[in-house]
This record gives C-alpha cells, sequence and structure tokens, in this order.
C-alpha cells in the first residue's frame, strides 16, 4: 500500500489544465462570434459602400466633364447654323477666322455641294470620305438636320477629329448641299479636363469603336464597354488593368445622344485608402477586440483559476501524504475570496482528520498492546502445559505413551512459537515467515535432538508475509512433517531435512524433504501425523502433495495462494 500511495504522490504538480482553458475560452470565443460576424458583413457593406462612393464619384466627374464638351458641340451647331449662309456662300476662310477664337476646337470650316462636291474649305482640301458620303446622303435623304460623325483621321489637319455636318436647303426647300465644322478631339478633350475635377481624376474622349483622345493613361476602350454603354445608355463603371502594376477605375458615358463617349479615370484605391482601410476598421478592429478578449480570458483563466487549482492540488497531496499540519490558509492570501475559502476549509478538513486520526492511532495502539498480552499470557499458559506434560511424561513406564506426550508436547511449542512472535511482532495481522520459521524449526531441532542423531537441518526462506490465521497450521504442519521424518525416515548414519518457503508467480510453495529411508506413498496408510497434515492443508485451502519412494526419501509439497 505505502507503494502504490508513494507513485500516487510522485505525479506531476500542474493539473491538466488544458480541457477547463479550453472549455472557457471556446464557450467565450462562441459567444463573441456573431459580433465578430456582424463585423464581417459590416466590412462588406463598407467596401461596397466604397466602390459605389468612387463610381459616384467618377458618375459626377463624367457629368462635370460632358457638361464642357456638350456645350463646345452644342455652341458649334449653333454658330454652324448662324453661319450656314456665309458658308455656302464659299466664306469658309472668313468663317474660320472668325470663329477659332470661340471655339477653340475648331480645326476646319467645309461646304459641300449637293452632289458631295467640295465648294470650300479653311484648311486645305478635304477628300470626303466613305464615312462622309454615307453622313451626306442621310442629310439628302431629309430626316436630320444636323449630324455628328464617328472620329477619323483628318488629312489636312493631321489630326483625329469629328465633324458636325448641317443640311444645307434652298427657298423650296430643296437640297443645296452640307456645311461641315471640323472639331479636333484632343482640344475637346481639354476641354472637359479645363472644368473642377477631382484629385487624380483624368478626363478623355473615346469614340464608338474604342479610340480614346486626350488622355494618354487609357487605352483603347474594350468594344463590350461601349456595348454595355450603349445598351444602358447611362454612365458605367469598370476596372481597367495595367501592366505598370497598378489598376484603373474607369466610367464611360456618352455624351448627349451622339457616340462619343467621355471616358473618366482614377487610380484603383490602394491598400491605405477607403476602400481597403474603411472595411479593414469595420472588421479589423472588432477582429483585434475578439483576439485580445480571447488572450485577456486565456491569461485570467491561468491567473484567477488554473494556478490556485494547481496549488490546491498540491495541497490535498500534502494532506494526503498525512502532513495535517500544514496551514493551507497562508497560501492562499491573494487567491479569489471563493478559492480562499475552499483553501480554509480543507486546512479545517485536515485538522478534524488529524484529531481523528490521533484518537484512531491511541485506539490501535491500546488494542494492539491488549492484543500481544493476550499473545504472551497465551505463550506462558501453554509453556505451562509443556511443563505438565514434562512432568507427566516422566512418570510414564509406556513408551508409545511417552512418544503421544512427546508429540502433542512437540505440537503445543509450535503454538507457543506462534503467539511468541505474534506479541513481539509490531504487525499483529500479519507475521514474517523468515524469523518465524527460523524460531520454529530451531526450537523443533532442540526438541527432537536432530543435532545428536546427525541429522542436519536446512532452511531456506523467502520475504514471505502472512495472515496471522495461516501460521498457526502452517507451523503445526511443519512439525508434523519433521517429527515424522525424524520417527521413521532415518537410520542410524542420520541424514538431512530442507525446509523451504519460497514465492512461484502468483503461489507460495512450501516444500519439507528428507534424504531418509523412503516408503511407497501409494501403499502407505494414513496414520495421525498424515491425517493432521492435510487437516492442516485444507485448512490452508492449499494443494498438498507428498512424493516417496523406498530409498528415495520424501517430499511433502504445500501449495498456498497469495
Amino acid at each position: 500500500m505505502s507503494d502504490k500511495k508513494e507513485n500516487r504522490l510522485d505525479g506531476p504538480d500542474t493539473p491538466n489544465a488544458a480541457p477547463l482553458r479550453n472549455k472557457l475560452v471556446l464557450t467565450l470565443a462562441a459567444a463573441l462570434t456573431p459580433v465578430l460576424l456582424l463585423s464581417a458583413f459590416k466590412a462588406y457593406i463598407d467596401a461596397r459602400d466604397v466602390r459605389e462612393d468612387q463610381r459616384k464619384t467618377l458618375v459626377l466627374a463624367a457629368d462635370a466633364a460632358i457638361d464642357g464638351a456638350g456645350q463646345s458641340l452644342k455652341e458649334a451647331e449653333l454658330l454652324l447654323s448662324l453661319y450656314e449662309s456665309r458658308i455656302a456662300a464659299g466664306q469658309c476662310s472668313g468663317t474660320y477666322n472668325d470663329l477659332i477664337e470661340y471655339l477653340p476646337a475648331l480645326s476646319n470650316v467645309a461646304s459641300y455641294g449637293p452632289n458631295s462636291e467640295l465648294i470650300c474649305a479653311a484648311v486645305g482640301k478635304p477628300t470626303p470620305t466613305r464615312e462622309t458620303r454615307i453622313l451626306h446622303d442621310r442629310l439628302r435623304a431629309g430626316g436630320d438636320v444636323t449630324l455628328r460623325s464617328d472620329a477619323f483621321f483628318g488629312n489636312a489637319s493631321n489630326a483625329w477629329l469629328f465633324t458636325i455636318s448641317r443640311r444645307v436647303v434652298g427657298p423650296a426647300g430643296e437640297f443645296k448641299g452640307v456645311n461641315t465644322f471640323g472639331i479636333r478631339a484632343d482640344k475637346l478633350a481639354e476641354l472637359m479636363r479645363a472644368e473642377f475635377l477631382p484629385d487624380g481624376v483624368q478626363v478623355s474622349l473615346a469614340d464608338q469603336d474604342g479610340r480614346v483622345f486626350g488622355e494618354p493613361l487609357v487605352g483603347p476602350i474594350p468594344a463590350e464597354w461601349i456595348e454595355a454603354v450603349k445598351s444602358t445608355g447611362d454612365a458605367q463603371l469598370f476596372r481597367m488593368d495595367r501592366k505598370e502594376g497598378y489598376n484603373l477605375d474607369v466610367v464611360v458615358k456618352p455624351v448627349g445622344s451622339t457616340n462619343i463617349y467621355a471616358v473618366i479615370s482614377r487610380p484603383s484605391y490602394g491598400i491605405w485608402n477607403d476602400i481597403v482601410v474603411r472595411p479593414a476598421t469595420s472588421f479589423g478592429l472588432p477582429l483585434l477586440a475578439f483576439a485580445v478578449t480571447l488572450l485577456a480570458a486565456w491569461m485570467a483563466i491561468d491567473g484567477l483559476v488554473l494556478r490556485w487549482i494547481s496549488r490546491l492540488t498540491r495541497t490535498v497531496r500534502i494532506y494526503g501524504a498525512g502532513r495535517y499540519q500544514f496551514r493551507a490558509g497562508n497560501s492562499f492570501t491573494d487567491a479569489p475570496a471563493e478559492i480562499s475559502s475552499l483553501a480554509r476549509a480543507m486546512e479545517v478538513m485536515a485538522q478534524d482528520i488529524d484529531h481523528r486520526d490521533q484518537e484512531l492511532k491511541e485506539a490501535i495502539a491500546t488494542r494492539d498492546a491488549a492484543v500481544k498480552e493476550i499473545h504472551h499470557r497465551v505463550k506462558n499458559n501453554l509453556q505451562i502445559v509443556t511443563s505438565f506434560l514434562n512432568l507427566q511424561g516422566r512418570q510414564l513406564r509406556d513408551p508409545q505413551a511417552k512418544e503421544a506426550i512427546a508429540a502433542t508436547r512437540h505440537r503445543i511449542d509450535a503454538l507457543a512459537i506462534v503467539h511468541q512472535t505474534l506479541y513481539q511482532n509490531e504487525r499483529l495481522e500479519s507475521v514474517d515467515m523468515r524469523p518465524f520459521l527460523t524460531g520454529l524449526l530451531n526450537h523443533l531441532a532442540d526438541a527432537l535432538g536432530m543435532t545428536e542423531a546427525g541429522i542436519r537441518l536446512v532452511q531456506s526462506y523467502s520475504d514471505i508475509q502472512r495472515d496471522a490465521d495461516d501460521a498457526i497450521p502452517m507451523a503445526l504442519f511443519i512439525v508434523e512433517a519433521v517429527t515424522n521424518a525424524m520417527k521413521y525416515a532415518f537410520g542410524d548414519d542420520g541424514g538431512e531435512v530442507s525446509v523451504t518457503l519460497a514465492a512461484e508467480q502468483d503461489k507460495v510453495v512450501l516444500e519439507i524433504v528428507d534424504s531418509g529411508l523412503g516408503y511407497d506413498a501409494e501403499a502407505q496408510t494414513s496414520g495421525l501425523g498424515s491425517k493432521l497434515m492435510m487437516a492442516f492443508a485444507r485448512q490452508l485451502s492449499a494443494e498438498f502433495s507428498t512424493e516417496s519412494k523406498p530409498g528415495e526419501g520424501c517430499k511433502h509439497r504445500l501449495v498456498m495462494g497469495v
């Protein structure tokens, strides 16, 4: 029992705190998770709002830019109608000189006859293109009064142009030709940039083929963007990837009902701009608070709970080892009130246990003293009985009667030795077999006169403890076996008697072997000694066997449970 107790106390001082800590932290994390999810949703909303704010900013910039370009185009259309007669009369250069101050984007003034033949031109001699003829045919058909062309490269002005063409009719309403203003695309884009624009926003123009004029940062507009804007008729926000490693947010919006489009671009938000910072703040700060809360809970559990539980565990082990004088309350002065109260309760409990332990020890000591006294008196009484038997045996003349008295005396001596061993032993409930058997066999050898008879006694005992109730039948069994050997096994030459007690696995084996004359164990009838040995074996719940052959000695074997 003591070994098991020591092994139990040698365990680690720190309890297995992981389950408690993990459960508490996981519970807190589960409680805070809805807040974190709401923060993530808020971050998503913020990112969407920032993206929408970017779109609105660029759309407003597009509206402001379109106002400048649209106003210039409307002025050009108005001036084209006002100067219709002068242009039709061939005064293209004079008209150009008069209007260039008011229309900086004006690149040329030209007039064409009914068959698209050139009447006059302020700059060079423009050559009608296929697109120009198609435009003239539409005006000749009378469906439109004024039309704007797609962008084209003007040979005379050596630049990309848009044209505004107006149908010229006679007094009777007949078609007489077309007057045309050439508008430089780059100059028109400059008019758009002259308006107020937010920081980083740049403006350019694009035609329906995606060609961009005025802003080098934006390359050709993808055809699908133009189609998307045409289908909605309103501004659309797109993302353009740049090879330089940054992206552009691009808004494309039609300029009026024409095939000219305002292109408003701005670098996409970087990592430190609102599109990242605002959502990161919306989610990052709650996430940081979440992490800090869990860390604080982790540290609080260690400092306020597990630390003191570990100390309580050590205190319990101290009390479990029987050190009831230890004052646990002194070690928990800084602990939380509940744990300090528990420590004081444990201290009171230990004192009560110590008090009852002392009382029990005193009662056990008193009982042990009384039992030892009883054993001592029984041993003395048995010795008195032995003395009576000795006196009685001296008066007998019959050898068989003397022999019976001697055998009885040996049995009583064995009982006396058992009681002597018990009252000399500190533990009354068990007997250390080595000193017990050694004393018994030495006394028996003297009583039987083994040395005088030339018989050598050999003893071998393992360190075995047996219940006191087993000691008496074992002692009597040995007395009978050795006495029988002395009576019948040896001749005048003497011999040897060996007594061994050993532990074999989960059994205890007692063997008594003599080197005497032996006998036929199967044919031998059982005498009183053999019957007594069988009775003692049954009392011990042991397996009893005898092996003997004539001339080969005898061995008695007793196998008992542990």
